[in-house]
């Protein structure tokens, strides 16, 4: 895929201030990393589906063992591949902890699993150092604690409305957490995720966003804390036109699955990534590509693969990336595009190649310059 860039005369409308960096970042690592990931089974829902009981599920523990973990080259292989930033799980639905947290009767990496090891610390200190943003995932459930009141799709631990005093101390558990992560890490973005379990009410979420924007006020939420949030996360699937709000970030699996499972062979192909982030581009919105890396904090090889082809085009394509906003209707291209955030540049992103490109209601009576991305402008 190529892109070529047009000077055309048009107007952009100026993004809030702390949203100025996610909205020209276009590319996001998403990492789902956890004790799942040593039998290769679906995180958390593997067991609240009863696949597998809740016992079997924890003994993963075990084998968490983290040996081959080496964050600084995480860091490298995610800015080779042109992300601005990343969000990585610290807490999934499981309610292991990856991070040694103080809070009441929390599981942690730290004591209960055998890397002995908090691993978020040093991951957030090198992608910092790579100069990339911070994003953490965080689930407001947690299916493995005692105050949490849902345990499996079958089966609660007790009703809000018998025990209110037990969910006030659920409440109070997961908001000290967020505050050890904001005070610890000082990330830029909170990604949200399991609001649907309870309402905004019961999540007290006006509460959540005071604390956090205590500890940052410029700190980005998405949609997932019952739309107490700054952008909307489609997941998945591409949407097929752009979404209403003007802050958006498709999060994504390379294969079919989000953590690391040995038998998910089905990877899309690095030309079908490209062509999602340019879709995700030409609407003004971001891509959030997940890995999933093994217990022992490899990655596996496919994804390592996907990652450095994807950055050779990143690399190649940069101006036609970063910093763009949403592209002209399909009436006046019929492909993808985007726009400089002066409004001065149209990009047009190109699958094949072709002998003409046409645009339709340009009122620009000539075009001062024109050029392959990567190559001498042409006039």
């Amino acid at each position: 895929m190529a892109s070529t860039c047009l000077n055309v005369t048009a107007q952009n409308n100026v993004p809030a201030q702390k949203m100025e960096w996610f909205e020209d970042a276009k590319l996001g690592i998403f990492i789902h990393w956890g004790i799942y990931s040593v039998d290769g089974i679906s995180e958390s829902w593997s067991f609240f589906n009863n696949y597998i009981n809740h016992d079997n599920y924890i003994k993963q523990l075990d084998g968490f063992t983290a040996k081959n973990y080496k964050p600084k080259e995480w860091a490298k292989l995610i800015k080779q591949a042109g992300a601005k930033y990343t969000v990585i799980t610290t807490k999934h639905h499981d309610g292991i902890s990856l991070w040694n947290t103080k809070a009441d009767k929390a599981i942690t990496t730290v004591k209960d699993a055998a890397a002995k090891q908090d691993v978020i610390t040093p991951f957030v200190q090198a992608i910092q150092q790579e100069g990339l943003h911070t994003g953490l995932y965080y689930s407001l459930p947690d299916w493995s604690h005692p105050y949490y009141d849902v345990f499996t799709r079958a089966r609660k631990r007790y009703e809000l409305a018998k025990e209110p005093n037990r969910w006030n101390h659920y409440v109070e558990y997961y908001q000290k957490q967020l505050s050890e992560l904001s005070q610890q890490y000082k990330p830029e973005l909170i990604w949200f995720d399991g609001d649907w379990e309870h309402s905004a009410e019961e999540w007290k979420a006006k509460e959540t966003l005071a604390l956090l924007r205590k500890h940052n006020p410029n700190i980005i939420i998405n949609s997932r804390l019952n739309h107490h949030g700054d952008y909307e996360t489609p997941e998945q699937g591409i949407p097929v036109t752009r979404p209403e709000t003007k802050f958006w970030e498709l999060c994504y699996t390379m294969n079919d699955s989000w953590g690391y499972q040995p038998f998910d062979k089905k990877y899309k192909s690095p030309n079908m990534i490209i062509r999602t982030l340019v879709d995700c581009i030409s609407m003004g919105g971001n891509l959030l590509l997940d890995i999933g890396p093994k217990a022992d904090g490899s990655i596996p090889e496919e994804q390592m693969n996907i990652l450095k082809r994807l950055g050779r085009w990143t690399n190649k394509h940069a101006s036609a990336i970063y910093g763009t906003r949403a592209g002209i209707p399909f009436e006046n291209y019929q492909g993808k595009s985007a726009l400089s955030k002066d409004g001065k540049t149209l990009y047009l992103y190109v699958y094949e190649q072709k002998s003409q490109l046409q645009l339709k209601g340009l009122l620009n009576t000539a075009l001062p310059e024109f050029s392959v991305v990567g190559t001498p402008p042409q006039r």
